[in-house]
């Protein structure tokens, strides 16, 4: 697994054991050691794996969201057991309960609580089979990991493309090679270009086409002020000088 940057913010044991007295669940070995090893952070760019919150799905217990028939892993009043350890970028919810082995998944648009078996894999293993059951398809690009912290920093630029004849899959291409990433994840919608000297990376958009954001490290400034000047040579303009 890719990991992003090597500024990382990890959970300490005692901080998980604090919240597992308290509340009476059992966090998965493996969300534990991804956890104390990288800290909270995005997966892949679909889902935030998080440190543990009692708090974030007790209100879903006063709304009817999902169904609790004799086939859901918990009941309404259930939920509010529940803590919260990660979401998906479409509102989805990872969860763990005392009375139930693995992870809870509370989709954002079903109304199926299902209960995910988290075993002796590797946590992003377990996320790879929640990805392919809910969205029905494989996630085959190289699994990358953003850890969360405060030295996080980002720009966006607006391409205009006629100003230099360039497409913005040609002028990915050009930051290629100019940058030498370490990983590159593209597909139809987008690409990222991850550069470890940056700790970060440069995302096209291509299903807006206008839009190049950089994501950096604050220590990294030199290397995204060369970025940034090699974007504006081709046609991009720092956002908000944007017309």
């Amino acid at each position: 697994m890719y990991i992003v940057s090597n500024k990382m913010i990890p959970v300490s044991d005692a901080e998980l054991d604090d919240i597992q007295r308290e509340t009476g669940v059992r966090f998965p070995p493996s969300y534990r050691a991804l956890l104390t090893r990288y800290g909270q952070g995005t997966y892949c760019g679909w889902v935030n794996v998080t440190g543990p919150d009692p708090d974030v799905l007790q209100p879903f217990a006063d709304y009817d969201f999902w169904l609790h028939d004799e086939d859901s892993p918990i009941t309404q009043e259930q939920i509010k057991e529940c803590v919260s350890i990660g979401t998906s970028i479409d509102g989805d919810f990872l969860a763990v309960h005392p009375q139930t082995d693995g992870m809870l998944w509370l989709p954002r648009h079903d109304q199926i609580i299902t209960l995910k078996p988290c075993g002796e894999d590797l946590f992003i293993h377990t996320l790879d089979r929640i990805y392919s059951e809910a969205y029905k398809q494989t996630y085959t690009a190289s699994p990358y990991f953003e850890p969360w912290n405060d030295t996080r920093v980002h720009a966006f630029f607006r391409f205009v493309p006629q100003e230099s004849g360039l497409s913005m899959t040609e002028l990915a291409s050009l930051c290629k090679a100019r940058f030498l990433p370490d990983l590159i994840v593209e597909d139809e919608y987008s690409c990222k270009i991850f550069v470890q000297a940056l700790g970060g990376y440069l995302r096209f958009n291509y299903a807006i086409g206008t839009e190049i954001a950089v994501f950096y490290e604050k220590d990294r400034s030199e290397l995204y002020d060369d970025i940034a000047r090699f974007l504006q040579q081709h046609s991009c303009k720092l956002w908000p000088q944007a017309g």
